[in-house]
């Protein structure tokens, strides 16, 4: 199939791109929220503003319909002697709730729409010296055909891989086989009326756009709460600390809330919230994001009830998924073993200066990666 390829590299046309970016979200099928115009103008807007930092989105289209939007932008990277294209959200400013950024593809067009940004960016490689890609995920392609290279001088390599634990929310029995998971709900419900009695613990969603503001400056303060707590609980790092990864939450939650794409659950006791739950949703799928939980109501498993109520509010939406975020650990494998990876790809330029540049920058990129992975175990 022939499709047309646009590349913007100014934010003017990438914010005029929005509606119809949002439209394909919600027809897409995407169980990623994090693929939409939601996620990636305010990070655009906040972190793509002066000459070594330019967007990079590539727009798709069969004829008048858009198909694939590749979210990217180029950046300068070892002390500017090399120009890389990577996914929105990733680079300098680490923004842990910026999970999982990729392409976004049509129904049916996954691998069409994947294979004319390849396309895309390889006609444009005068301009970088290596892309980043990252596939899979929820959206797009599974992975990176070589065959779609125009020419063999261009070198495509696996970087790395991350992983989703999701929750199958299709079958009749949620937890099959899960009775610890199960017996660990019913003893935190029989905990909390015991220590405090029925009517003095409650769990509340908001939805609310007006209200949703205020739910998550709570989330936010008990998530700085959680990263304090030790004493053999596991390490969380605080990953709102950064002012401007706050900012920008505040302002991606308050467009998703707009759209009813958006919870907060809080768990309060005896009229003070003592935990929450972020959770964003697509048309099909909800994602469970950043929590918080105060020292009282960790003997009551805050979070995990928490994720429980959240999962059954899933099922009676008609969603198909229930994500547990990226990283698969001991505790997120207690709800199911299916994972879902995301892949991410190195596209090298065939210029041999841009060869040597990256074998010269991988040493530091791979320095950079186990920081990151530092960070993203211990939250």
């Amino acid at each position: 199939m022939e499709l047309q390829t646009t590349v913007h590299r100014e934010l003017p046309a990438v914010r005029a791109l929005a509606a119809e970016w949002q439209s394909l979200h919600e027809t897409s099928g995407a169980t990623n929220p994090f693929t939409g115009p939601d996620w990636a103008l305010p990070w655009l807007e906040r972190f793509v503003h002066d000459t070594r930092h330019t967007p990079f989105v590539v727009e798709v289209r069969s004829g008048d319909r858009l198909v694939g939007v590749a979210p990217s932008y180029l950046r300068s990277v070892g002390r500017g002697l090399a120009r890389a294209v990577q996914p929105v959200g990733t680079g300098d400013v680490w923004v842990g709730p910026y999970e999982l950024p990729g392409l976004l593809t049509a129904q049916g067009l996954e691998r069409d729409a994947t294979r004319a940004v390849v396309r895309a960016l390889c006609a444009e490689h005068a301009d970088w010296d290596w892309a980043h890609l990252l596939l899979g995920g929820g959206s797009g392609a599974p992975w990176l055909e070589p065959e779609w290279l125009p020419d063999w001088s261009f070198t495509v390599q696996q970087r790395r891989t991350r992983g989703n634990v999701e929750v199958d929310l299709t079958v009749d029995d949620v937890y099959a086989g899960r009775r610890n998971l199960k017996e660990s709900f019913r003893r935190a419900r029989n905990r909390l009326t015991r220590d405090l009695g029925a009517d003095r613990w409650s769990v509340t969603r908001t939805t609310d756009p007006a209200e949703v503001g205020g739910a998550l400056a709570r989330l936010a303060v008990l998530h700085g709460s959680r990263a304090g707590l030790r004493d053999g609980r596991p390490v969380h790092a605080d990953v709102l600390l950064d002012p401007r990864v706050l900012d920008l939450l505040h302002d991606v939650v308050g467009r998703m809330a707009r759209r009813k794409a958006v919870s907060v659950y809080e768990l309060a006791l005896e009229g003070t919230v003592e935990a929450a739950l972020l959770v964003l949703h697509t048309d099909t799928a909800s994602y469970s994001s950043l929590s918080g939980v105060a020292e009282r109501a960790w003997p009551y498993s805050a979070v995990t009830h928490l994720q429980s109520v959240a999962v059954e509010d899933a099922r009676a939406a008609g969603h198909r998924v229930f994500d547990l975020s990226c990283g698969p650990n001991q505790a997120k494998l207690r709800w199911s073993s299916q994972v879902r990876t995301a892949t991410e790809f190195t596209l090298l330029s065939p210029r041999r200066r841009s060869q040597a540049l990256h074998l010269a920058v991988s040493g530091h990129a791979v320095w950079a990666s186990y920081r990151e992975a530092r960070r993203a175990h211990r939250c």
